[in-house]
């Protein structure tokens, strides 16, 4: 493999280690020789519930931009990413006519992890608190409430969205089709592993019980939909502080509010502290929005907005994109797998080295 073909390898390495909606992946990254490029993947078109311009599929696709200029900038390269206007693919592309010999890894992509584990109760510096409050990118900004008052109130909100998500037959397919549970089914690379969800005793049990929609729509008859939010919240609640990321909702928009929170995530995880995110809120704002909500709970889920706007002082035409759990880990996590390189870097000259080297 020649210098230029081993940089971009390691480049996509570095995009790919991004977080993506239920570690779906829904990213290609195309190279032609001179320009990279993310495209939009249909992986696991049967139960997928996040489309090429759905806002779960770009924030991830900001997610892997920002990986991939934070690997040039550790280059000492400054390449501007140019976006597609709405619907259109490539999302973005960046020109690299010229590449060092030599390629050195940032620290933030691969720091950068899920802990769904308990925290401990220890306050975070504010000085870190600070500075996180203080990012931005495009429109975007970052709130952070660590006040108990106001991590209530949306803990609140949170719990709301969690009844609206169970009560999703959707959802409930696309959850269930994302869990890996064996070692044969971890090493695809995509998906839930089962090690990363920090399950109580018997909650594998559980999962496995009501895997299947028709009982779950049964029980839910019975009141499971709350039960299982209320178990949705138990780790949230006790966060010694919240991250939200927060902007408005054009496509651009979204996209860059990806690359701010694969940004703040990465600086989180580097500090000591460990994230946990939580996208039931704005998935459920983004359904309110397209009328694909359960039926009974436009209501609910309009007076969660109406609060969540009023919570983080959010102007018209702006909305929350992420909230991010944060806290001391009292357990190192597995980390979540990724795809074989060869199934996201997408270049005709070395695919064959990059099938047979993964």
């Amino acid at each position: 493999m020649t210098a230029t073909a081993d940089f971009i390898v390691r480049l996509a390495e570095t995009g790919a280690m991004a977080p993506t909606a239920d570690n779906g992946q829904a990213c290609y990254i195309d190279w032609d020789g001179r320009t990279l490029g993310l495209a939009y993947a249909q992986r696991h078109a049967a139960s997928n519930v996040f489309g090429p311009d759905s806002h779960g599929t770009l924030l991830g696709i900001g997610a892997v931009a920002e990986n991939i200029s934070a690997a040039l900038a550790a280059n000492g390269l400054d390449a501007p990413w140019q976006w597609a206007e709405a619907g259109g693919q490539p999302y973005g592309t960046l020109a690299l006519p010229s590449l060092p010999g030599q390629f050195a890894a940032p620290a933030g992509p691969a720091a950068r992890h899920t802990n769904r584990f308990p925290y401990r109760k220890a306050a975070l510096p504010p000085a870190l608190l600070e500075k996180l409050a203080a990012g931005s990118q495009g429109g975007n900004r970052v709130t952070v409430l660590s006040d108990a008052a106001s991590i209530k109130r949306l803990v609140r909100q949170v719990r709301t969205s969690a009844e609206a998500r169970f009560c999703n037959p959707a959802l409930h397919r696309w959850l269930f089709d994302c869990l890996r549970r064996t070692p044969e089914e971890v090493a695809r690379g995509d998906g839930l592993d089962m090690r990363t969800l920090g399950l109580p005793p018997g909650g594998a049990a559980l999962l496995r019980f009501i895997a299947d929609w028709e009982r779950m729509a049964a029980l839910n008859r019975f009141g499971m939909y709350k039960l299982m939010a209320l178990a949705e919240v138990g780790q949230i609640s006790a966060a010694p502080a919240l991250v939200c990321i927060t902007g408005g909702g054009a496509r651009r928009d979204v996209l860059e509010a990806g690359r701010l929170l694969v940004r703040v995530w990465s600086e989180i995880n580097l500090a000591g502290v460990a994230v946990q995110p939580f996208y039931v809120v704005s998935d459920q704002l983004n359904r309110l929005h397209e009328g694909i909500l359960p039926p009974g709970f436009e209501q609910k889920i309009g007076a969660v907005e109406a609060e969540v706007g009023q919570l983080l002082a959010l102007a018209p035409g702006q909305q929350l994109h992420m909230i991010l759990r944060v806290g001391y880990p009292t357990v190192e996590p597995v980390r979540s797998r990724r795809l074989p390189l060869d199934q996201v870097l997408r270049h005709k000259a070395f695919s064959k080295d990059l099938a047979s080297s993964s």
